[in-house]
This record gives structure tokens, C-alpha cells and sequence, in this order.
């Protein structure tokens, strides 16, 4: 370990040889002596003491205060003052250097070693402190997380991130301010009240999500974290906020990125699969449709040639309805595996819901179904078939009013999006909704919960908003009901008439 460099500055000869000589002896290295302020500040650049023992009276044309301030402002060496004066005034200058200690001459060798050590610890550990300081310093100026302290429910102190964030020209361009200002008013109670949880159970606010605005009024996501402590008796907080609404963007990209591959796969899917049925169907129905053609022309043969009882013919006409059943599930069945190319024309949807829903009002009436339209006057027209929609729509009306065997509300509503240019139909019921199990299985062919269901039904109207280039999203709830929301897209054009 390398000795302690002490400088001796002291005009008396004598005198500064006794100190060197007794500060040796104490196990210091005195590398040099000088005389005068000028010689101090020169040797103290030269030799870089880690400490200067100043006489605070020396010959020329500056003092040892003014030489200590001097050193102290140039090369940050800690100073000990040396003197036999004790005045208020010479004092009171010599305090301004922030010396580290003083010596009064005379002295003894022991108050020159305590005074010394001391002076030497105090250094090293404010020379921690001020690098402390200084990282720390650092660390929060250069940060890219916006840092602010608040004391008395005011912002003292915000560093650049801080400052760029919140749109602001400088740390004191709101004074007064909380932090809460930068909340959006419908946020800020329930983050008042977790702010206040916290301080309860004397712990911080670990980062959670949040609006932030703007002085311009813009607003961005955040993610903020609040460390409550006090400061001279007064609550403050440290507050440390990030920029995540690239993040936020990001996210919603993914996701919707997500949601279209899944939408995508299970096309796919179901293309496979209808492909498969496709070939299935052609394969059997002309197998099938044989035979019930000739039972159907036997039983009508039967009952128009022989006399048969009222008992009898019951039982030939459940066959006949059964044949017709069998050949209707045999035709949806190649319709829906061999669809036809959906020919669209411009026209209005309004106009096919206001039919599809004359169509269902005696059923709604005989089941005790409130319908309630809430179709506006005008829609954007658009292209459409509306033979292929009204199928479509009626499927999900028919699943409606099926729902709801004893009674509820049937909502069918239309709007426009500007923003979106997209139409938008909503079928919602109050029935009994479908179990999250089958949420996944509502548009596949065969798939049904009724017992004289096909499992066809949603299958087709699917294809049919497919084939307008249209989504549904399905929302359901066992017990409270279930909404298909179709959104259909319009061709891109300078303006929409409505």
C-alpha cells in the first residue's frame, strides 16, 4: 500500500522542516515543501498531494486561502488548515475552502496525527459519496425511462426522458404540478386509490399499466411504478414511467396477425374438409337418391291403389315425409359441398333484413319473441346477393328463435363504420348461449345440439359471408344469450353514398 503524499506549505523554514520531519516519522510521505500560494498551487499540480497542509499566513501575493481555494477548485486536494489565528474573520474566509480540518500552532505530534486521519477518512469518504452521487447522477440523466420526484403532491424534479414524455420545455415548466395531472381524468381515481392502498401498507407501486397525457393533450401508454418514502417529514414519491405504446402497437399487430392465421387455418380446415365431404356426397348421393325415389313412388302408389284405414295411412305418410327429409339433407348436403360461384350485384343490405326479419315475425309471435330492428334509414350500398344472404340470414334467425323456446329478445342491427368502411350486422338473442366446448364447433358441417338438426345451417351461412369476403364473431354466454356480429367490407371508393 503506497504512502500518503503530503504537501507542507509554510513560509518559515524551520517550521515547515519540523513538520516534515515529524509527518515522516508518522509513516506520510512529504515529497515537497513551498513557501509561498504561487509555489502551492504549482507543486500541488505537479506532485498531486492527497492532502495540503496550508499555513493560512504566507509571504507574496496571495494567502493560504486564497491558495487553498485555488488548489481546491483545480485539482479537488483536500486542505488542512495550519494557524496560529483564531479570529471570526479569518475564520469565516477560510470556511468558504470547506477545509477538512485545522491545526492551531502550537501543536503536538499527536493532534497532527488525529487531525490527519481524520481528515484523510472524511476525504475518502465523501470522494465515495460524490462518485456515488455522480452514477447515480448519471444514471438518471441518461435514462430512457422518464424519472420523477414528488414531494407534497409536487413535481420537484423530472430528468430529460421525464421531460421529453411528458411533452414539457423543462423540469420547472409546471410547478405546482402533480404527477396526477398527466393522468387522464376516467383513470385517475382508481389510480389514486391504489396509490393510496399502497401508502397504507407503507410498500410501492410496482409497474402496471397506464394512460399518460401530453401538455399538448396527446395521450400515450405507460407503465409505471411509484416508491413512496418520506422526506423531511413530508410524503415524496419516485416515480419511474416508460413509453410503451409502440409496445402496446406491436401487440395489437401480433395479435390481429395471430387472429388472421387462425382465421386462415381454419379455412384451410374446413376447405379440406369440405373437399372430402365433396367427393363423399357425389360418391353416395346418386347410390341414395335411388331408392328413396322408389319408396317414395311406392307409398304414393300404395295409397292411391289400395283402401287403407286411417291407421295405415298415418304410417305412409310418416314415410313419405321421411323420404322428402332424406332428399332435402341429400340436396343441402351437394349444395354446400358444390357451391355455386356467388354472382354480387350492388344493392342494399337493409333492404334483405328488413325481409328476412317480415319473414321470422310470425315465428317471433307465436314463441313469444320480443324482435326488436334497429336498422337505420340509409346504409352505403354495396356489392351483395342478396338471395345467398337472405339464406345466411335466415339461418341465424332460425338458430335465434330455436334458442329461446319460452320467449326473449331477438336484436337484429345494422350500422356503417367510416373509419372502418365496413357494414356491420348484428343477430343477439336471449337464449340459452352456447357452451365455450362448442364455441369452436359452431361452423363446422354436421355439427348440432338439436335433435332434428343437419349441422348444415351455420356451416353454409359461413361460406356465404365468405364468399362477400365478410367475418363473424361469434360472442355467447350459457344462460344469457349469444350474438353473431358479421362485418362486411365495402370496395374502397372516394366517397360512399348513403
Amino acid at each position: 500500500m503506497s504512502k500518503i503524499k503530503i504537501l507542507v506549505v509554510e513560509d518559515e523554514r524551520i517550521v515547515a522542516k519540523d513538520i516534515q520531519n515529524t509527518l515522516k516519522n508518522l509513516g506520510y510521505e512529504v515529497p515537497a515543501i513551498a513557501s509561498t500560494g504561487e509555489e502551492a498551487i504549482k507543486k500541488s499540480g505537479e506532485i498531486m498531494p492527497d492532502v495540503v497542509i496550508m499555513d493560512i499566513v504566507l509571504k507574496g501575493e496571495i494567502d493560504g486561502i486564497e491558495a487553498a481555494s485555488k488548489i481546491r477548485s483545480l485539482y479537488k486536494i483536500p486542505i488542512i488548515y495550519l494557524t496560529a489565528y483564531e479570529d471570526e474573520e479569518t475564520l469565516d474566509r477560510a470556511k468558504i475552502t470547506e477545509p477538512l480540518g485545522y491545526i492551531l500552532k502550537p501543536f503536538e505530534e499527536r493532534d497532527l496525527h488525529t487531525t490527519l486521519e481524520m481528515a484523510i477518512y472524511k476525504h475518502s469518504m465523501e470522494s465515495k459519496l460524490t462518485e456515488s452521487e455522480e452514477r447515480y447522477r448519471l444514471l438518471v440523466e441518461h435514462s430512457p425511462d422518464g424519472i420523477a420526484i414528488e414531494v407534497d403532491k409536487k413535481i420537484i424534479f423530472l430528468n430529460p426522458a421525464a421531460v421529453k414524455m411528458l411533452g414539457v420545455a423543462d423540469d420547472v415548466s409546471f410547478p405546482g404540478n402533480s404527477i396526477f395531472d398527466f393522468i387522464p381524468p376516467g383513470h385517475l381515481e382508481s389510480f389514486k386509490n391504489r396509490l393510496a392502498k399502497a401508502n397504507e401498507k407503507h410498500s410501492s407501486i410496482q409497474f402496471i399499466e397506464e394512460q399518460f397525457i401530453r401538455k399538448d393533450g396527446t395521450r400515450f401508454y405507460t407503465e409505471i411504478a411509484m416508491i413512496p418514502y418520506v422526506q423531511e417529514g413530508k410524503i415524496a414519491l419516485q416515480i419511474i414511467f416508460r413509453d410503451i405504446t409502440e409496445r402496446k402497437k406491436a401487440d395489437e399487430e401480433l395479435r390481429k396477425a395471430y387472429a388472421e392465421i387462425k382465421r386462415t387455418q381454419q379455412a384451410l380446415i374446413n376447405s379440406e374438409k369440405l373437399a372430402a365431404l365433396g367427393r363423399f356426397s357425389a360418391g353416395i348421393a346418386h347410390e341414395i337418391r335411388n331408392p328413396l325415389a322408389n319408396i317414395s313412388a311406392s307409398a304414393q302408389f300404395s295409397m292411391s291403389k289400395f283402401e287403407m284405414d286411417k291407421n295405415m295411412k298415418k304410417h305412409f305418410d310418416v314415410i313419405l315425409r321421411n323420404t322428402e327429409s332424406a332428399n332435402r339433407i341429400i340436396k343441402e348436403l351437394l349444395d354446400f359441398t358444390s357451391p355455386r360461384e356467388t354472382v354480387l350485384e350492388e344493392g342494399n343490405i337493409n333492404a334483405v333484413l328488413e325481409k328476412v326479419c317480415e319473414l321470422v315475425k310470425p315465428r317471433c309471435t307465436k314463441h313469444n319473441i320480443n324482435l326488436v330492428k334497429k336498422i337505420p334509414e340509409k346504409l352505403p350500398s354495396m356489392p351483395l346477393n342478396d338471395k345467398k344472404l337472405e339464406e345466411a340470414f335466415m339461418n341465424f334467425l332460425s338458430n335465434a328463435i330455436e334458442a329461446m323456446p319460452d320467449g326473449g329478445t331477438l336484436t337484429v342491427e345494422s350500422s356503417f363504420s367510416k373509419k372502418d368502411n365496413t357494414i356491420t350486422v348484428n343477430f343477439a338473442d336471449t337464449g340459452f348461449g352456447i357452451s365455450q366446448e362448442d364455441m369452436d364447433k359452431v361452423f363446422e358441417p354436421f355439427f348440432t345440439t338439436k335433435d332434428d338438426g343437419t349441422g348444415l345451417g351455420l356451416s353454409l351461412a359461413y361460406h356465404i359471408i365468405n364468399a362477400h369476403s365478410g367475418d363473424i364473431n361469434v360472442e355467447s354466454k350459457p344462460g344469457k344469450g349469444t350474438a353473431f356480429l358479421i362485418t362486411l367490407p365495402l370496395p374502397v371508393k372516394k366517397e360512399n353514398r348513403i
